[in-house]
């Protein structure tokens, strides 16, 4: 590799440092040791401060504590090799960001496979990192859903608010938007690309044809062959408002507010 892998070294014994140090340098990467931290303390004021680094390797007991007080602390997101005497705190230490866990005293190959595992997690990552940027934006960012919809009457184009509307539905290859006033509009959307558009928990599409706005919902009674009848709000008798037999469990989870 190119690049210089910047290394921290959590380590309390010097020793076992420079023993750790000159097997990195003997799998010949291209490596600088940024900081040798030798206690608790130390490492939550470093990685506080400096997150200019590649990796670390870290043992798990130092002379004020364990590696997992530092962790669970300074919230370290860089990977971790943990070297260690120790081998009962292997499934303790894979809860945090750990690529391998080497017994002491280390070999030439312990190190080479986990710094194989480093390159082949950072080959990985910068190979799908804009798929994860998109996804990780995604689940931080509230989906922007209209507010409004422009539609033509009588030769003027005028805006209709969301919360305006008492329900979409289709017929005979058109989609119309139907005002609480009564008034129906053509608009230029499937009810599938509405879904898509309209927040889900102000409107829910109750059958093949309709979807309805929450707040013009009246009540819902039985109805045959396990469906339901909706009575709205405003009247659109005209309308047919049954909920499909195969959406009627979810349509009362929506009307609970339960996702």
């Amino acid at each position: 590799m190119d690049k210089t892998l910047k290394i921290v070294l959590v380590e309390d014994e010097p020793i076992s440092s420079l023993y750790l140090q000159n097997l990195i340098s003997e799998t010949g990467i291209k490596h600088e040791i940024v900081e040798e931290i030798t206690s608790v303390a130390m490492a939550v004021s470093f990685f506080a401060k400096n997150p200019d680094f590649d990796l670390i390797f870290m043992d798990i007991h130092l002379g004020d504590g364990t590696c997992f007080d530092i962790l669970d602390t300074a919230g370290i997101e860089k990977p971790i090799i943990f070297c260690t005497t120790f081998d009962t705190y292997a499934v303790q230490a894979f809860k945090y960001n750990s690529i391998d866990y080497i017994l002491k005293p280390a070999k030439i190959n312990d190190v080479e496979n986990a710094l194989k595992k480093y390159w082949s997690i950072k080959k990985s990552d910068e190979d799908d990192y804009l798929v994860r940027m998109d996804k990780m934006m995604d689940s931080f960012t509230p989906p922007r859903y209209k507010k409004r919809f422009l539609i033509r009457h009588e030769n003027r184009l005028k805006p209709v608010l969301i919360s305006n509307v008492s329900c979409f539905y289709s017929e005979e290859g058109n989609t119309y938007l139907v005002e609480r006033s009564g008034h129906s509009h053509i608009v230029d959307f499937t009810l599938e690309r509405l879904e898509e558009l309209i927040d889900p928990n102000d409107f829910f599409r109750i059958n093949r044809k309709m979807m309805i706005n929450i707040d013009e919902i009246h009540s819902a009674e039985d109805y045959f062959n396990s469906r339901l009848k909706i009575t709205l709000q405003t009247n659109q008798s005209e309308l047919d408002l049954v909920v499909s037999r195969n959406r009627v469990r979810h349509f009362k989870n929506w009307l609970k507010g339960v996702s």
